[in-house]
Formats: C-alpha cells, sequence, structure tokens
C-alpha cells in the first residue's frame, strides 16, 4: 500500500502523476510530492503543502468530485475515470488531465494525471475555431484554418450538425471502452417560428445567441453542445452516471431556459427529448429514440422533458 514516503510516489511524480487519500468526506490529504503541473494549476496550502481541494480550481474536478464521493461512500473496488479534459492554465500543445477514484485494499485515492500524445486527436476535433486572419500564410494553412473554422456554427459559436456526430461516434467508442454512461439531449425552442413572425429574424438569431449562451454557462466543461439545425440543439452528456441524472440535467436546462431574461427578446420555452445510448447502437439509431421523445414532449403540452 502507498503511505507518504514510499518510493512509488516519489515516481509517479516523475510521470506527472498527483495521488490523494481520501480520509473523509470530500476530505483528502496529499501522498508524495506534487508533480510542477499539479502546484502550477492547484495553489498550494500556507504553509506551502500541495492542494488537497484542486476541485476549488477546477469547474471539471468540481463536478467529478460529487461522482467520486458517491463511488467511495459505495466502497465498491473498482475505478471512476474522469475522461480526459483540457484545463485553463495548460498551454502545451496536446495537453490534458485525467483523473481518476480507485478503492485499493482499505484505501481510497483519488489520482490526477497529465495527458500529452494521448489527446491530441481528440482535442483536435473539440477544440474550437479560433478567429484569426493569416494573411501572410500559404494556402495549405489557409485551408487548415477555414477547416477548422467550419466545424463552428457562425451564429451561435458551438458546434455543427457534422461535428457534433464524429464526436458522438468517438464518445460512443469511449463509453464501450471505459464503461461510463451516455445519453443525448434533443432541444427544440418552442413555437420559435412566431418569434421570426412577430419580432423579426434578427430577434431570432439573437434568441439563438441566448440560449446556446446558458447551456455553455449551465452544463459542464467536457459536455458536447450543437446547433443540430434551424432552432434545435444537441446536447450530449458523457460520464453520466444514470438516466435519472441526465434527465435532471434535462430538467434544470428546461428551467433555466423558461426563466431566462435578456433585454429585447421575448421569453422562450423548450421542448427536451432525452434517450441513453444502448450498447451495439449506431448514432443515428440514439438520435431517432431521442427525437421521438423530443415529439412526445412536443405533444404534451411543450416545454416539458420526455424520455424514449
Amino acid at each position: 500500500m502507498f503511505n507518504d514516503g514510499s518510493l512509488a510516489l516519489h515516481i509517479l511524480r516523475f510521470f506527472d502523476i498527483a495521488v490523494l487519500r481520501r480520509v473523509g468526506p470530500k476530505q483528502y490529504v496529499f501522498l508524495g510530492e506534487a508533480p510542477s503541473f499539479y502546484t502550477e494549476l492547484f495553489a498550494p496550502g500556507a504553509t506551502g503543502e500541495p492542494c488537497t481541494t484542486p476541485w476549488d480550481y477546477s469547474p471539471m474536478l468540481d463536478f467529478f468530485i460529487g461522482e467520486v464521493e458517491s463511488f467511495f461512500e459505495r466502497g465498491e473496488p473498482g475505478t471512476l475515470d474522469s475522461g480526459v479534459w483540457e484545463e485553463d492554465g495548460i498551454t502545451e500543445s496536446g495537453t490534458a488531465l485525467i483523473a481518476a477514484a480507485t478503492i485499493l485494499d482499505d484505501a481510497r485515492l483519488l489520482i490526477i494525471r497529465l495527458q500529452r500524445e494521448q489527446y491530441v486527436e481528440r482535442r483536435s476535433i473539440l477544440r474550437q475555431a479560433r478567429a484569426q486572419l493569416l494573411e501572410h500564410r500559404d494556402l495549405t494553412q489557409d485551408l487548415a484554418v477555414f477547416k477548422e473554422k467550419s466545424r463552428i456554427d457562425g451564429l451561435t459559436q458551438v458546434f455543427n450538425k457534422t461535428t457534433f456526430m464524429e464526436l458522438l461516434q468517438v464518445e460512443i467508442q469511449h463509453s464501450h471502452i471505459r464503461g461510463y454512461g451516455l445519453f443525448l439531449l434533443i432541444l427544440d425552442i418552442d413555437d420559435f417560428k412566431k418569434v421570426n413572425d412577430v419580432y423579426g429574424h434578427l430577434v431570432g438569431d439573437a434568441v439563438l445567441q441566448a440560449m446556446s449562451a446558458l447551456l455553455k454557462k449551465e452544463l459542464r466543461r467536457n459536455d458536447i453542445i450543437a446547433r443540430y439545425g434551424g432552432e434545435e440543439f444537441a446536447v450530449l452528456l458523457p460520464q453520466q452516471e444514470s438516466l435519472t441524472k441526465a434527465v435532471r440535467v434535462a430538467e434544470k436546462l428546461r428551467k433555466r431556459i423558461a426563466d431566462m431574461v435578456v433585454p429585447n427578446i421575448p421569453r422562450i420555452t423548450v421542448s427536451i427529448g432525452c434517450s441513453a445510448h444502448i450498447a451495439g447502437e449506431t448514432p443515428e439509431q440514439l438520435f431517432d429514440r431521442a427525437d421521438q421523445a423530443l415529439y412526445d414532449a412536443k405533444h404534451s403540452g411543450k416545454n416539458a422533458v420526455r424520455v424514449r
């Protein structure tokens, strides 16, 4: 078993791996020496000791720690994987973090590791287009930038349909390999045609922008958002524990949107269809079930969440 002075912990430091041991509900002690990435991202304590509450500095870890605590309370041997994410403050190309909770004998460990080359492929898909003009670059570079920008919906600045379907395929593979839940939400603005007819298309565009901004604010950093078409948005929720939690997220979004107040645009509501990915199911089959659930929500009075 690891102890604070073990050789294994000192070796882990050189492989950019940080280890924290749970000693109580949301209480952890740091084991060994902190890797440099850890001290750069998560401020040390007053006496210089490594940070034992990294979730205070990371929105992704702040979300993940809730799942970690539930996992540790259940006490079943195994590992809970956060999946890979990019953290503000890590600027080196192709770098990211991954966290895992694991139960070994009588110890409950939270492990945070710096990823490098393993993340490059997924990062190239997830990275949003940068607003830059390349006036003095050759044609190949210009085409590469155009391709990256073409992944983003210009009006709402979230992914477009094509990119979303690519990412969905990647996440289906990851969910199968890592054994985590994957859930799809389809959100459709109720009576959006009336907004355009009464207020005009410029106001309609402002409504779409306000909704995409709210989705980005309310969802986790590793959730995937796209404008799927017209007034319809798709949201992918990887690494959710259960359909119940996914529905809870959908209900939260529905209420936040109904309560949203933005100057110079009308109040709106959304109908939401929710589905859990089933092993062996194609992306098209998953979308078809979520779309049927959306149909149920529309025909039950709108401003509702339904599941298929």
